[in-house]
C-alpha cells in the first residue's frame, strides 16, 4: 500500500471519528443515564395537567388521533371519530411519553437529516394553559440513532435531542389500540330512566324517584330493584369483541340491514346526567350503541339475558314491613284454605308477642314457648314472599280467589307504627296460593311452601323442646315398655333401683338417657293426630316418667312409628297434642335392668 492510499485512509477515520462524536457520543458534561433529566422535568409538563392530545403519522397506513380529556376525566377519542377511549391506555401513553430521558442536546441548522424535516409521529399536547386551538407544546419524532436512541425536537426551540427509540412503539397507536372496549360505559348510581323495546317496538320504562325504581309504562307499579341493577351489572360488564364500523355522518353510514340492526331484536336504552346511552341488539352478536354511529360484536349473544319481561321488571314482593321491628303476630284462619296436603285447622286464632330479651312467647290458644327459629323462619320467609305470577291489578271479586273473606289473615305489628301490615291468603291451587296484601288491590300467586306452614298454625310455631329441665333437676325416673318396669331415686348425686329391685344403678346409663331426654326436641307438631288408640298412644307403647326436686314431674308417652319410620309420642299432661320423634332417638332410650344394674 502506497503512502497515498494510506494517507485517504486515516482522513476518511479521522472524518468518521469525528462525526461519531459530534453526533452520537453522549458529552462527559451530561452525566450518567440516571442523572439526565426526563421530559416532563425539562419542560415543566406535568401529566395530570394534559387534556387533550393529538398524534400525527408520517406513515399514511396510521390515522391522525385527537384525544380530549372531559371535565369529568374521562378520556374521549374525537379524531378519526368519536368513540370512548381507554383511560389506563392513553395516560400509560402519556407516562411512557414524558418519562422519557433526554440522552443528549444538539444544536443543528439542517432537519433533514434527522427525519425531523417529515418528522415520522408528531405529537401536540394542550395543557391547561394552552387554548383549544394552539398546543402548548409540540414534539416531533424523527429517525433512529446509535444506541437505541432517535432523534426530538420540541418545535419552539432551536435544538434538537436524542431520546429512547422506545418512543415509537409507544407512540405508534391505532383507534383500536386506544379505545374503551366496555360496550356500554355506566354508572349505575346516575342512571334516571330504563327502557326496553323489542322488534315489536313494545316498550316497558322504569324510572327512578328519590332512589326507588318505579315501573311507569306499560302499567305503574313499584319496580324491582334488584333485577334492575342485575341488568345494569350485565350491560357494564360486557365488552366488544370486534370494532366493526365507525362513522360520522349519514352519508358515511353502513348498511345497518348488513347487521340486523335497521331493525334491531331489542333496545335497551339508558338515560343519566350525561345522556342517553345504551345497546341496539342486532343478528347474532352484532350491536350498535345507543349514543354512537358505531358496529360492535360481542363474544355472545346477549339477547336473552338483556329481553326482560314487565314481570321481570315488577317488584314481586308481596308485602314491604320491617320484620326486625315485629312485636306481635296474629294468624287468623276460617278454615277455608284447600291444600288437600294438609288437614283443616278449623276456625282459629294464633298470636304470638315478642319479649324484651327478643324471645317469643305463645299467647294464643296456648301459652307457651314459640320456637325462636320458626319466627325467624316466618318473618324472613313473609318479608321475602315473591310473586310466581301477577293475577290481576284491579279484581272485581275477591271471592273468585278466596280472598273475601280470606282463608287466613297473617297481621305483623312493627314498633311505632300505628297499623298493623296484612296478609290476606286466599284459594290454593297447584303449588301455589292466592295472597293480597291489606293495603294494595294487587291479586298475586305464591309458592305454598311457606303459607302451608302457617296453616299449621300453633303445631309450627310453638317451641320444639317439649321437657325442660337440668339434668340436676331429676330425683325420681321410671321406664316401661314391653316387659320392663324400672324405677330409680336419686340420693345425693347417686342413682338407686327401687324397682323391681332395691340396689344401687349405674349412674352412667341413667344419666346418658337423661341427656338424650334433656336436649330432646321434637321433629313436627301434628295439627290433627290420628286416633290415639290406632297409633300406639292409648296405651302407650312406652313410657318415661321424670320426678324433679320442686315436686313436679313430667311422662313422655311413645307409640308407633309412621310411615317415615318416626315415633308418635305425647305428653300426658297434654293428650291432645300429638308430635313425631326422631327414629334414631327411641332405641336409646330402651335401657333394660341389667344394664341399669352395677356390674
Amino acid at each position: 500500500m502506497n503512502f497515498r492510499t494510506t494517507l485517504i485512509i486515516i482522513i476518511v477515520l479521522a472524518c468518521l471519528a469525528g462525526a461519531y462524536f459530534l453526533f452520537f457520543q453522549e458529552s462527559g458534561d451530561q452525566g450518567s443515564v440516571e442523572e439526565k433529566q426526563r421530559i416532563h422535568e425539562v419542560y415543566g409538563l406535568a401529566q395530570e395537567k394534559v387534556w387533550q392530545v393529538s398524534l400525527a403519522f408520517a406513515d399514511a397506513a396510521y390515522q391522525p388521533l385527537t384525544l380530549v380529556k372531559s371535565e369529568t376525566g374521562e378520556w374521549q377519542l374525537t379524531q378519526p371519530f368519536p368513540a370512548d377511549a381507554n383511560g389506563e391506555k392513553v395516560t400509560e401513553m402519556l407516562k411512557n411519553l414524558l418519562n422519557k430521558r433526554v440522552k443528549q442536546t444538539l444544536a443543528v441548522t439542517e432537519l433533514g437529516q434527522y427525519g425531523l424535516d417529515t418528522p415520522s409521529i408528531t405529537v401536540s399536547l394542550w395543557t391547561e394553559t394552552s387554548g383549544n386551538s394552539t398546543p402548548t407544546f409540540k414534539f416531533l419524532i424523527g429517525k433512529k440513532a446509535i444506541n437505541f436512541s432517535v432523534y426530538a425536537k420540541e418545535t419552539s426551540e432551536p435544538h434538537i435531542f436524542l431520546i429512547e427509540s422506545s418512543v415509537l412503539d409507544d407512540l405508534t397507536q391505532s383507534p383500536t389500540d386506544l379505545r374503551d372496549r366496555a360496550a356500554v360505559k355506566l354508572n349505575p348510581e346516575t342512571v334516571s330512566e330504563l327502557r326496553i323495546l323489542n322488534a315489536n317496538q313494545t316498550e316497558i320504562r322504569c324510572e327512578k324517584v328519590k332512589k326507588t325504581w318505579r315501573m311507569t309504562h306499560p302499567l305503574s307499579a313499584k319496580a324491582d330493584s334488584q333485577e334492575i341493577e342485575s341488568l345494569f351489572s350485565t350491560l357494564g360488564l360486557l365488552q366488544v369483541a370486534t370494532f366493526e364500523a365507525d362513522w360520522t355522518g349519514d352519508a358515511s353510514a353502513p348498511t345497518l340491514e348488513k347487521y340486523g340492526l335497521h331493525l334491531p331484536r331489542l333496545s335497551v336504552i339508558l338515560k343519566d346526567e350525561n345522556g342517553t346511552r345504551g345497546l341496539h341488539i342486532g343478528a347474532g352478536t352484532y350491536v350498535k350503541p345507543a349514543h354512537r354511529n358505531a358496529v360492535y360484536t360481542l363474544a355472545d349473544d346477549i339477547y336473552a339475558q338483556l329481553n326482560k319481561s314487565v314481570f321481570d321488571l315488577r317488584d314481586k314482593r308481596v308485602l314491604d314491613f320491617q320484620r326486625t321491628a315485629t312485636t306481635r303476630i296474629e294468624i287468623e284462619s276460617t278454615d277455608g284454605y284447600r291444600n288437600p296436603s294438609l288437614q283443616r285447622q278449623g276456625n282459629a286464632k294464633v298470636v304470638c308477642v315478642k319479649n324484651f330479651d327478643d324471645t317469643w312467647d305463645l299467647k294464643t290458644p296456648i301459652q307457651t314457648k314459640a320456637d325462636a327459629q320458626v319466627i325467624d323462619a316466618l318473618l324472613f320467609g313473609v318479608d321475602s314472599l315473591k310473586a310466581v305470577e301477577f293475577v290481576t291489578d284491579s279484581p272485581t271479586t275477591l271471592g273468585l280467589y278466596g280472598l273475601a273473606p280470606p282463608a287466613m289473615q297473617v297481621s305483623f305489628t312493627q314498633r311505632g307504627e300505628e297499623n298493623p301490615t296484612v296478609l290476606l291468603i286466599g284459594d290454593w291451587k297447584d303449588d301455589a296460593v292466592y295472597v293480597k296484601s291489606g293495603d294494595s288491590s294487587q291479586v298475586s300467586l305464591v309458592n305454598s311452601a311457606l303459607i302451608d306452614n302457617i296453616a299449621n298454625g300453633v303445631a309450627w310455631l310453638r317451641d320444639k323442646q317439649i321437657l325442660n329441665f337440668g339434668i340436676d333437676d331429676v330425683n325420681r325416673f321410671a321406664l316401661k315398655y314391653d316387659d320392663v318396669s324400672l324405677r330409680c331415686q336419686r340420693l345425693g348425686t347417686s342413682w338407686r333401683l327401687t324397682a323391681p329391685v332395691q340396689e344401687d344403678a349405674n349412674n352412667a346409663e341413667i344419666n346418658a338417657i337423661l341427656y338424650k331426654l334433656e336436649g330432646l326436641r321434637v321433629e313436627a307438631f301434628l295439627s290433627d293426630a290420628p286416633d290415639a288408640t290406632k297409633i300406639g298412644l292409648n296405651p302407650p307403647r312406652m313410657q318415661l316418667s321424670l320426678g324433679f326436686r320442686n315436686g313436679k314431674s313430667s311422662v313422655l308417652q311413645i307409640g308407633e312409628a309412621d310411615a317415615s319410620g318416626r315415633f308418635y309420642a305425647r305428653l300426658q299432661h297434654e293428650p291432645n297434642v300429638t308430635f313425631l320423634l326422631d327414629s334414631a332417638l327411641i332405641p336409646k332410650l330402651k335401657t333394660t335392668l341389667e344394664m341399669i344394674r352395677i356390674p
